[in-house]
């Protein structure tokens, strides 16, 4: 995974490290891939947390007057979601397990997946769903937006919780977002 850091420890200075790598960032946020065709992308500065869609040009002031977000150094909206984590989870995992070997166990796990002549076995019920529920995490929510369809459930969950929603309410809520998405 790419180190970010340089969003945050170059802002007040505006070195020329700070100024190269907000440059980069809008390349990719607007890069035709990415950006699928649109001529607007969620603006990370720290105001718009992604909520608002900008011009190359008006994000590029945005942030250079206001710095980015807080803790973007994942660029989930700006191509970054489709890239494995893999350093990541690593290093994650070796910082919070020193010596108990779940870094060895991950490597050998990976070693017994790819494991030549092995039989393969259906899995399990559980492991079916658990393996439809991960599917489903890659899965755009329709082809019109970049969010999967476990963010989806994800944030409306969350929605509910902040707003304190009762089951009733949310089920009505979910209703109605059904019928407008068919």
């Amino acid at each position: 995974m790419a180190n970010h850091d340089w969003m945050y420890t170059g802002f007040a200075s505006k070195s020329d490290e700070w100024i190269r790598g907000v440059e980069h960032f809008i390349n990719e946020a607007f890069d035709p891939a990415v950006a699928k065709g649109s001529k607007q992308m969620p603006c990370p500065y720290n105001d718009c947390k992604n909520s608002k869609r900008k011009l190359p040009r008006e994000m590029w002031k945005d942030i250079h007057k206001n710095e980015f977000m807080p803790n973007y150094t994942r660029w989930t909206l700006h191509g970054e979601r489709d890239r494995m984590a893999v350093e990541d989870v690593r290093a994650r995992l070796e910082d919070f397990d020193e010596d108990a070997g779940v870094a060895d166990m991950m490597v050998d796990i990976n070693k017994t997946c790819d494991n030549e002549g092995s039989v393969e076995e259906d899995p399990e019920e559980t492991a079916k769903a658990f393996y439809l529920m991960m599917d489903s995490a890659q899965k755009p929510l329709h082809e019109n937006t970049i969010m999967s369809q476990l963010d989806g459930i994800g944030r409306l969950l969350a929605l509910k919780s902040q707003l304190s929603l009762s089951q009733d309410g949310f089920d009505l809520l979910l209703k109605v977002l059904g019928t407008m998405l068919l």
